[in-house]
């Protein structure tokens, strides 16, 4: 049996508002005490071993209610347009790629149109004739291509839309070379998932991603893995006691049913990767104008978005509730999430157990005041990204002043009694750190933005919450994993403009140190190495 104290520091448990404790007593993977530190260093054998905080805070490990771990390691080597120009994209792409192979496309990420608000596939004709060039904006909704990519998957002026997006054109009716929603085109999607979910990337890019996880405080993510390629890593790396990450894998519904079933029907581990909900997409996002509105879009008031038909959500609810399963339904617009609760309330009122079921809204970034209080009589879970309000300006610009204030309701659904989790949904969003999320949301102007306290709960026990792990983990309370982040300030009294710069300092998962964050002096954290990514300039870190 081993054993730790962590004492002589700030303790939010989180078990209940304003809880507070100076020390936490360790039994091999488990919380046995939580109190001061005079009382639980008294309870600890002679031979324990005591870490002191020196004041610091300890809270519960973070908890990233969804993210893409392996898009998250491939991310870190690819080429990031962050910020920069189409100038500026096609000169940085010409650099990195002066002889470019004709048959291996060009893939890069995170452009916006902020930015390069009008790219067009002639800019990359002029450096890239032979070569398919790929460039995925920002949301992941949506990619700039070049006229010899548009060939490589089959798309021509004849192409019509498919259900979820399409080809975008100019007046005169000819392609501009941006595709919205461009995964719902069976040939991209081919391309897609050969770069995505080829096992040996996989191999490569998990590893880098958990490492970066643990150093920013994350003890748990719920990843969308979608294939059994991505659970074998997991599986592997904890044979090998390498995993220090506990993971809920999502299977994806909208892939052909037999790599969905090797993936439900794999074998898991319940305490470190276990088996998720089932993820479905719903529509699209704000800044392709692919999430499903009510009202057009401030700056195309003929668009309103895309999404599944009610008949398409009715039928995978109801298969879903046949087998008891647990959705996660990726749904952005209120138009969206008006039809998720409608198809919900349809299911439960012949399958009641659905409300017990925690039925997913992945992002839930726009919702109507009316469907708050369907939320919460349905059971549903708003897994939310904090992350996503990193730019309001442009929020505004696509929905306009009002929508955009009434935009990611976390205050009304707090006060409503909605259960509400956070995390990142990198690389779909641009940044990762659960301390940033927190700034966002406690900083944030109107009415919406909510406290601290009440984010760390959110990325922390609500997370659990949603992937029905409340009793394990989540809260620092006896019988729950030792699982800990150790911050250099307390987010709960620091000015509130400060959060940001708060620093994640030793990462506890089951008990055991994982990442110490490395002395000033001897070099930076992994933000500060792998900023540049961040920047657009650099591939990696």
């Amino acid at each position: 049996m081993s054993e730790t104290v962590f004492y002589n520091g700030t303790i939010i448990p989180l078990s209940r508002t304003g809880a507070r404790a100076e020390a936490v007593l360790v039994r091999d993977d488990m919380i046995v005490a939580v109190g001061n530190s005079v009382k639980v260093l008294k309870m600890a054998t002679a031979g324990a071993q005591r870490i002191d905080l020196g004041g610091r805070t300890l809270v519960p490990g973070f908890n990233d209610d969804h993210i893409h771990v392996a898009g998250m390691g491939n991310h870190f080597s690819t080429p990031n347009l962050s910020g920069m120009s189409k100038v500026e994209i096609v000169e940085y792409l010409a650099e990195l790629y002066p002889e470019p192979r004709s048959r291996e496309p060009i893939i890069a990420v995170q452009w916006d149109y902020p930015y390069c608000p009008d790219p067009h596939a002639r800019d990359l004709d002029r450096v890239f004739k032979d070569t398919p060039v790929m460039l995925v904006q920002y949301s992941g909704h949506a990619v700039w291509v070049n006229s010899a990519a548009l060939k490589l998957v089959g798309i021509d002026e004849s192409t019509r839309d498919w259900p979820s997006g399409g080809p975008v054109r100019d007046s005169a009716g000819h392609l501009t070379g941006i595709l919205r929603e461009p995964h719902g085109h069976p040939r991209y999607q081919k391309v897609f998932r050969r770069r995505q979910f080829d096992p040996a990337s996989m191999k490569k890019a998990i590893p880098v991603a958990l490492k970066v996880l643990t150093e920013h405080g994350f003890t748990s993510v719920q990843d969308n893995t979608w294939i059994r390629a991505g659970a074998n890593v997991y599986k592997e790396l904890h044979r090998r006691n390498e995993l220090n990450v506990r993971l809920s894998c999502w299977s994806l519904g909208e892939i052909p049913w037999p790599y969905r079933l090797q993936m439900e029907r794999g074998s898991y581990n319940a305490d470190w990767y276990h088996l998720g909900p089932r993820k479905y997409f719903f529509d699209g996002a704000f800044s392709s104008r692919t999430a499903y509105l009510m009202e057009p879009y401030a700056d195309e008031p003929d668009t309103r978005g895309k999404g599944k038909s009610p008949g398409e959500i009715l039928e995978i609810m109801t298969q879903a509730a046949r087998i008891d399963k647990q959705l996660a339904c990726h749904s952005i617009g209120d138009r969206s999430t008006m039809q998720f609760c409608d198809g919900t309330q349809a299911v439960a009122a012949r399958y009641p157990r659905v409300k017990d079921r925690r039925w997913r809204i992945e992002h839930g970034q726009l919702i109507r005041q009316e469907d708050i209080r369907r939320i919460v009589d349905l059971g549903i879970v708003v897994s939310a990204q904090a992350h996503a309000l990193t730019s309001p300006d442009k929020d505004k610009r696509l929905l306009g002043e009002q929508r955009a204030e009434a935009a990611y309701p976390y205050r009304s659904l707090i006060d409503a009694g909605a259960h509400l989790a956070f995390g990142s949904d990198f690389p779909g969003e641009g940044t990762f750190n659960p301390l940033l999320g927190i700034h966002l949301v406690v900083n944030r102007e109107g009415p919406e933005a909510i406290t601290a306290e009440e984010a760390l709960y959110c990325y922390t026990a609500g997370s659990a919450y949603a992937e029905f792990e409340e009793a394990r983990k989540g809260t620092i309370e006896p019988g729950k994993f030792a699982d800990f982040a150790v911050l250099s300030e307390d987010p709960t009294t620091v000015k509130q403009d400060a959060i940001r710069d708060i620093k994640v300092d030793m990462t506890i998962v089951g008990g055991r140190v994982v990442y110490e964050r490395p002395d000033e002096s001897t070099g930076s954290d992994a933000e500060d190495r792998l900023s540049t990514a961040g920047e657009g300039r650099q591939i990696g870190g």
